[in-house]
């Protein structure tokens, strides 16, 4: 991802700075360089379209340009672009025709093709469309449109050679996409100048989040060569097809078009963790992807292979009545179940130990052959930390190589944290500790390119997290869930899973206690408006 992508296609010879070849011909000329991570993050048309030939065009002999204001002649402009390997630029919107012809300028354009909106039919006096044989036209004067389109370019460059594209060329294809009439495409093109062979970008890969406006610039980097790759929402990581295309792609550099890519940042982590082709449990590297954890609680670390086996068993067990109930509180696609088990890694103790924390750790080869047999399994596994007067991320960092597994997650006990340090009193625990693993987990995926981790926070009463306002719970690498931690009758866990919902809003991962044999899709309380839990926590 550090190599700049060079354009060329094969052909030998540097890119030329404007659209005129070396021997005096015109020819287009993709950008000779695209940095591994762009973002063209813009919501408006006008502007996402500039920016889509200058980041993907050196020079073109040719502009097609169309409306900011109709949708019909950019749907023309973008099915031509491609067999006319030229970008396009939208007259009219929130780009000035400086702007435009500053562009224009830059890439080295002597002709424009502009679209022009299909004639509209004349009238009478009484308003009636006139038909062949009346004493009205049939359709209106296209050189009013001609004329239209000539002053729009003359405003733009006067030097501009003009050329006609009706908007009424649009057909659709037999598979349901849109193309320019093989008549009025070669009209066009025999009124273009002559130009050699383009030299387009054949490693780019551009991700596209399919929200309205973005046509004409998808279609600028086609033209340019680049391949388009759909990815809704505007995250590679969720869902097994774009985790999948990406790490076939090995893309050499990566542009996201529109705004739900994020920054140069975000997208950059998410796409060398999506390009590793690693997936979680369910597909896809979120998490929180269309799926619901289902866990098997407080389990302690298993000594022998045998009572793994078990422990394992217990887990798809336990998750297996939750299968049925997937789906049932509102998701558009069905809820993938993902067994869960929580190996408990520290454990709280009554006697200080030899390191005055009042925490039993196991040793991480101690723990490792039962994580591996519940991945192994197709289970996630959280690793839960009762840390005594030690911090929570203290703990959490003696676990790092496990943590560096796929699938493998955390879980705090909060009620297992004692007095010591910011921690003044046994069972609460200021939001900012919680956040120091939150920060060391997003270290850990960013660092080694890993799918997306869960972190549980066990919270049997609201007042356990102080400052909860402040809570880290939107960090992209790490999944900040808060589990209402509390057993008893429904309505008494109905009633503590209301008062954490509101007492910490902004979260937007839940954790429920059901009993087993329950099988719930979560709390009543869940359609008030927080959603449905991500994890279950079956006692």
């Amino acid at each position: 991802m550090a190599t700049p992508l060079l354009a060329g296609c094969g052909e030998e010879g540097g890119p030329a700075s404007t659209a005129e070849a070396p021997d005096g011909g015109l020819r287009v000329v993709a950008a000779d360089e695209v940095a591994p991570v762009v973002v063209l993050g813009s919501s408006d048309p006008a502007e996402l379209t500039l920016t889509a030939s200058q980041a993907f065009f050196a020079s073109a002999p040719v502009v097609i340009l169309a409306d900011a204001e109709d949708e019909t002649a950019q749907a023309a402009a973008a099915a031509a672009a491609l067999p006319l390997h030229a970008p396009v630029l939208l007259t009219g919107g929130a780009i000035a025709d400086s702007g435009l012809t500053k562009e224009i300028a830059r890439l080295g354009a002597v002709t424009a093709v502009v679209v022009t909106p299909d004639p509209a039919p004349r009238v009478d006096a009484s308003g009636t469309a006139g038909t062949s044989g009346a004493a009205v036209s049939s359709v209106s004067s296209s050189e009013d449109l001609e004329e239209e389109a000539r002053k729009t370019v003359r405003a733009i460059d006067p030097d501009l050679q003009t050329v006609l594209l009706g908007a009424g060329a649009l057909v659709e294809t037999q598979d349901g996409g849109t193309e320019i009439d093989d008549r009025d495409l070669a009209e066009v093109q025999e009124q273009l100048p002559e130009t050699e062979s383009p030299r387009l970008l054949t490693e780019v890969l551009a991700l596209v989040d399919q929200t309205p406006g973005q046509a004409t610039a998808l279609a600028t980097a086609q033209a340019a060569g680049v391949v388009p790759l759909a990815v809704p929402g505007g995250d590679p990581r969720a869902s097994s097809v774009s985790v999948q295309a990406m790490a076939q792609a090995k893309a050499l550099a990566v542009v996201g078009i529109g705004e739900s890519f994020g920054t140069v940042e975000q997208l950059t982590a998410r796409v060398r963790s999506a390009e590793t082709g690693v997936e979680l449990t369910g597909g896809g590297q979120l998490v929180t992807a269309g799926k619901r954890y289902v866990v098997l609680p407080g389990t302690t670390v298993p000594a022998t292979p045998a009572k793994i086996t078990d422990a394992v068993a217990r887990t798809a067990a336990r998750a297996e009545p939750y299968v049925a109930v997937a789906g049932e509180s509102g998701e558009t696609d069905k809820t993938v179940t993902v067994p869960t088990l929580e190996l408990v890694v520290t454990e709280a103790s009554g006697a200080a130990g030899k390191d005055g924390n009042y925490s039993t750790e196991l040793t991480v080869e101690a723990v490792r052959p039962a994580v591996e047999a519940a991945l192994g399994a197709g289970q996630h596994v959280l690793l839960e930390f009762q840390p005594g007067k030690a911090t929570f991320v203290e703990q959490v960092r003696q676990y790092a190589d496990l943590l560096s597994l796929p699938g493998v997650g955390v879980s705090l006990d909060l009620d297992a944290r004692r007095a010591s340090g910011a921690v003044k009193k046994d069972g609460v625990v200021p939001a900012q500790e919680i956040d120091a693993v939150v920060d060391y987990l997003a270290g850990v995926v960013e660092g080694k390119a890993l799918p997306q981790k869960m972190l549980v926070v066990h919270v049997s009463q609201p007042g356990a997290l102080t400052e909860a306002q402040s809570l880290t719970t939107t960090d992209d690498a790490v999944a900040v869930v808060l589990h209402s931690d509390v057993t008893g009758s429904s309505a008494v866990r109905e009633k503590a899973w209301n008062e954490l919902t509101k007492a910490v809003p902004g979260v937007s991962w839940w954790g429920w206690t059901d009993v087993a044999g329950e099988a719930t899709a979560g709390p009543a309380a869940a359609a008030g408006g927080v959603g449905a839990p991500l994890v279950v926590v079956v006692e």
